[in-house]
């Protein structure tokens, strides 16, 4: 399976937009369910502001994937319209 093919299959999976529960490290799809776990405490854990880093960055992932989406949309309209 090529990475695009992988790409896709994740993008059918999930029911976007997907946002971050602070309280729960979790990102979850439109409809609740777990797209994945933020664990990474290692190294945060001893950062200033680790909590806030840690939220950061679920929140940062999150707003990749839901990006990640709309960039597939407009180039799939792009490449079935001849836009």
């Amino acid at each position: 399976m090529t990475t695009t093919e992988k790409n896709l299959l994740a993008i059918s999976t999930i029911d976007f937009p997907v946002r971050y529960e602070e309280s729960a490290q979790t990102i979850r799809d439109a409809k609740g369910m777990m797209v994945c776990d933020i664990r990474g405490w290692s190294k945060i854990q001893f950062m200033a502001k680790a909590q806030e880093r840690h939220n950061a960055i679920g929140t940062l992932i999150c707003n990749l994937l839901n990006d990640y989406k709309n960039k597939q949309v407009v180039d799939f309209d792009e490449m079935m319209l001849g836009v």
